[in-house]
């Protein structure tokens, strides 16, 4: 066993051997802990009364205060949570008297220092400590405690004084400044580069340096120049004389550094070691490199470092006075490893066993029974005192295994192992995946169909301007089954924008097999927005013990009386849709889906329902729901976009729901084919209408609003740019030059920033309800295209591109995303404006990827592509698709009196006058395979004028000869298109 140490003499101290070898490489490579071959030994260790990661490369200490004759170093330890602590080690292994003092201060402790801080101080074997904290510094006399008995002795702290400052502190910097002999003066740096010096006779005065700002970093002091270095934010290291920084702040003359040298990256430490009598050496860690520089500036060495440094310290072997006096050097990485270097060369590499993560001070210190140890402390408080010994790795060679080689355990083994991959990474068949994921982790998950209003606001954090209207609220429950041994479990709850969960996320590690929990759960608004779901969904991620994820989900809805309250129904609306209910499995009554509202044995047809929130107070935003007595229509008409999506989600996806569960196959489970007609129509068909221009217009809101949010935030830019040119420009002034008219500016700039600031903030709270809004637009068309009488290819399409919610980023609008989605739709597939794919079409697809967007093309795409799905679901073809091609019937048929009169019977309920049923047929040469719709000027001249039929002529007409039946052309006299509204009126559709 061999024991390097460092001793007080020229050479290191050897015990147990004569000779040392030495690593000859300059730079030691990162190894493994298993490859290194030294270790440094443990002496003496102990766990500081702070576990957190409190500390840091100025927390720890090791100084002597004078106490005895035969005196050793104390080791002091200070958290920056206020804990400080003084060692003193007597002997191997740690000792309870060891601590000989703990105590609380009433701020963070940033520093610890040791010095004759006071003029009163007559011994000279004498030291004082000092502590700093964020706005004062305090020097403390320590005294000794004698033990009584079996106790030990112990320590007490003495004020002695403190100083307060108005800056916050960064670091102090102490020495003999003046080389002044018998006194020690320090200077605290603040974190604005100010230094404020302090002298023993209670003077002190502040000086400031040149230039830019300083980054908070060290300040070190050279006693042999009477200099002090500090650290640039260009990173150079400039030199400034003590002289200069006195007497700045009297003469208010500038000055200028000494000497400057780039050091070209961050430093983590500083020191200032006296190698020689008439030289200093500043010994600098950057973040890459280990620079040395003499007082001078001159480089005497930079040792690029392959590893990561994490702490430093540099010392003398010897007296620096003497020709054999040598520079030593400790880095620790952060693996964890020692490197010795004396000067720029290796000498010694050893690896810090029981040092995880690495230390991050480290210092030199003199202990009782152990000279030239090495003290460390890690960031949680592991204080440990060690040596360095050469006590090689034991590696010892394993023994080969002569057992006879089975193939077919082999072959077994190797089965396995295959099965794993295969199941980690096999994706084909994902419903086998989907169902061993729910049997490993089954999920429940539902809510009450009735809601509450006992809400207890102020336990769930509910705003007040939220809890001032008492909301309902709905109760749910998720139970969870765990089949399998799990390493991680997450939930999560996803709600829609408006509506909180009680419980967002849940997060569990090292699941056991057969755990059962439960959670009750609290849905409740909060914040006044339009919801356009009541959807939630719970989210499954779990990582098995082999590491293979696997996500499953499950979805329930909440109540329809948590948003919706019961009113008077309408009598008129601006916008108006009809549902038919054509599955024989379904009641078409209003109590089959609306349950929270109407008993279920009620025979009401008609229901008005108000939205709750946002709750506005100068518009009551009511929606009406109507069912015929004698068939099986539902008509749903509001005046508001927003009021739809939630009443259109309860009909669709409650008729798909009971169909369902009379036993009929499941749509998800067919695939679409071309050709193949929307299978929900079914069970539910809606009516070809699509209230575009409301849709359009919130469209536009979102718009001009994300434009406004866009130039707000450049103004804001421009005016950030110019604080900080005043701010630089004041900086840069002298201190005899006027600063009013300059502060003036700064302080104007200052609150026009602020009132920008808060106009942006008001911006982007009117951008989120209008995203909700548009979240209600594009859900009341997607649920309206889902039962459309069309081809299901395209119903998947396109409510694949009408996603919801929308999104916006920070560079890309929600329309920006969307335009290149509608613009395909518009140029390709079964909505193209023409089956001939000609070059010109394909040019003009190509012009939607410039870099412009252009919002009145994204436009206009989008009513396009309204109109064509309108226009398409309308068709005889796409009514009839079986009886297109049939001869026509001699059958007798039933006459439509009767159901004229259910319709007629629905529009007397609400007072108005009765509309067409459905739109007339026209003829068509379209073929059976829902083709694209051709807008070519035939098909719209010829089909639309002359079969369809419009009530209002546009243009001219021969007035003598009413009965010419010659067709006007489709232009008015302005040579103008139809307006939307005119359309629809002249189609027949309800408007």
């Amino acid at each position: 066993m061999y024991k390097i140490l460092f001793g007080a003499g020229s050479t290191l101290i050897v015990a147990e051997c004569r000779k040392a070898t030495w690593f000859p490489s300059r730079v030691v490579p990162e190894v493994s802990g298993n490859m290194s071959l030294f270790n440094v030994c443990s002496w003496w260790s102990a766990q500081c009364s702070d576990p957190g990661e409190e500390y840091d490369v100025a927390s720890l200490l090791c100084a002597r205060f004078g106490l005895e004759s035969q005196e050793k170093d104390y080791i002091i330890v200070g958290s920056q949570t206020g804990q400080l602590s003084i060692y003193y080690p007597h002997r191997r292994g740690y000792d309870a008297t060891d601590l000989l003092l703990e105590t609380q201060m009433v701020a963070p402790i940033i520093g610890l220092y040791a010095g004759k801080f006071s003029g009163n101080v007559r011994n000279e074997n004498t030291n004082q400590l000092g502590v700093l904290l964020p706005n004062a510094i305090v020097i403390y006399n320590v005294l000794a405690i004698g033990g009584l008995a079996d106790h030990g002795a112990q320590l007490r702290l003495q004020v002695q004084a403190e100083h307060k400052f108005q800056r916050v502190s960064f670091g102090l910097c102490q020495g003999h400044f003046g080389q002044v002999k018998g006194r020690e003066f320090f200077c605290v740096v603040h974190l604005d580069g100010t230094l404020t010096f302090y002298e023993q006779d209670g003077i002190s005065y502040e000086c400031r340096f040149p230039g830019h700002r300083a980054l908070p970093a060290p300040v070190a002091y050279c006693e042999r120049t009477d200099s002090f270095f500090r650290f640039s934010a260009t990173w150079d290291l400039q030199c400034f004389s003590y002289q200069d920084l006195s007497h700045s702040l009297v003469t208010k003359s500038s000055y200028q550094p000494t000497w400057t040298q780039c050091v070209g990256e961050g430093i983590v430490d500083m020191r200032v070691v006296q190698v020689k009598e008439n030289c200093s050496y500043i010994m600098i860690l950057g973040e890459r490199n280990f620079i040395s520089l003499d007082d001078n500036g001159k480089f005497n060495f930079m040792l690029k470092l392959d590893y990561a440094p994490k702490c430093f310290t540099s010392f003398v072997v010897g007296y620096y006075w003497e020709p054999g006096a040598r520079l030593i050097s400790a880095i620790i990485s952060d693996s964890s490893k020692l490197h010795l270097y004396e000067e720029a060369n290796i000498i010694w590499a050893a690896q810090w066993p029981n040092q995880s993560p690495a230390p991050v001070a480290i210092q030199r210190s003199n202990v009782q029974n152990l000279a030239g140890g090495i003290v460390t402390l890690g960031a949680k408080g592991q204080l440990e005192v060690g040596y360095l010994g050469a006590d090689p790795f034991q590696f010892q060679v394993q023994p080969l295994n002569v057992e006879e080689l089975s193939f077919a355990q082999a072959h077994k083994e190797l089965q396995q192992l295959e099965d794993e991959i295969k199941e980690a990474v096999d994706v084909r068949d994902m419903d086998a995946l989907n169902q061993q994921a729910a049997d490993q982790v089954r999920l429940s998950f539902s809510i009450q169909t009735e809601a509450i209003d006992d809400l207890d606001t102020l336990l769930l954090d509910v705003p007040a301007d939220v809890a001032v209207k008492e909301l309902p609220s709905a109760k749910g429950l998720l139970r969870c089954k765990i089949k399998a041994e799990l390493a991680e479990l997450q939930l999560v709850f996803q709600t829609p924008n408006g509506v909180r969960c009680s419980q967002d996320t849940l997060s569990f590690v090292d699941v056991k097999a057969g755990t059962s929990k439960e959670f009750k759960l609290d849905f409740y608004i909060a914040e006044l927005l339009h919801i356009h779901s009541t959807k939630v969904e719970v989210v499954a991620s779990f990582l098995s013990t082999r590491g293979i994820p696997r996500v499953i989900q499950q979805s329930a809805n909440l109540p329809l009386s948590m948003f919706y309250r019961v009113c008077q129904p309408q009598k008129a609306a601006g916008i108006k849709l009809t549902y038919s209910i054509t599955s024989r499995h379904v009641t078409p009554k209003l109590a089959t889906f609306f349950g929270e509202f109407l008993e279920e044995q009620s025979d009401a047809h008609a229901l008005g329902l108000q939205l709750l929130c946002p709750g506005l107070e100068k518009q009551s935003e009511i929606i009406t729901v109507v069912a015929a007595k004698n068939s099986n229509r539902l008509r749903i008409q509001s005046d508001y976009v927003e009021t739809f999506a939630m009443i259109l989600e309860r009909i669709v996806e409650r008729t798909l729901h009971l169909d369902s569960s009379a036993g009929l196959i499941k749509m998800d489970k067919k695939k679409p084919k071309r050709g193949v007609l929307n299978r929900c129509v079914e069970r539910l068909m809606a009516a070809p209408f699509l209230p575009a221009q409301p849709i359009l217009h919130r469209i536009d809101v979102h718009h001009e609003t994300q434009q406004s949010i866009r130039k707000q935030t450049d103004q804001l830019e421009d005016l950030w740019q110019q604080f900080k040119t005043l701010q630089r420009q004041l900086q840069e002034q002298s201190e005899g030059e006027p600063k009013e008219a300059l502060t003036m500016q700064i302080e104007s700039n200052y609150d026009q920033l602020i009132l920008e600031g808060d106009k942006l903030v008001e911006i982007r709270r009117d951008e989120r309800k209008q995203r909700c809004d548009l979240n209600c637009a594009v859900a009341l068309a997607k649920w309206i295209i889902h039962a459309l009488n069309l081809e299901e290819r395209v119903v998947n399409v396109v409510n694949s591109v009408l996603s919801v919610p929308i999104e916006d980023w920070t560079e890309l609008s929600w329309e920006e995303s969307m335009a290149p989605g509608i613009d395909m739709l518009h140029h390709f597939g079964p909505l193209t404006r023409s089956k001939s794919t000609s070059t010109h079409g394909l040019l003009d697809a190509n012009a939607g990827t410039r870099d412009s967007f252009d919002y009145s093309r994204f436009r206009r795409h989008f009513a396009t592509l309204f109109d064509r799905i309108v226009r398409l679901a309308s068709s005889p073809v796409a009514v009839y698709p079986e009886k297109a091609t049939e001869e026509p019937s001699t059958e007798e048929k039933p006459p439509a009196t009767q159901q004229v009169d259910e319709i007629e019977n629905m529009q007397r309920m609400l007072g108005e006058k009765g509309l067409p049923l459905a739109p007339p047929k026209r003829k068509t040469n379209m073929s059976s395979s829902l083709e694209a719709v051709e807008d070519d000027e035939e098909y719209d001249e010829e089909d639309l004028r002359e079969d369809v039929g419009y009530r209002k002529e546009y243009g001219a007409t021969d007035q003598k000869n009413p009965s010419n039946k010659k067709r006007s052309e489709w232009v008015n006299e302005d040579f103008e298109l139809p307006t939307t509204e005119e359309l629809f009126s002249d189609l027949g559709i309800w408007w």
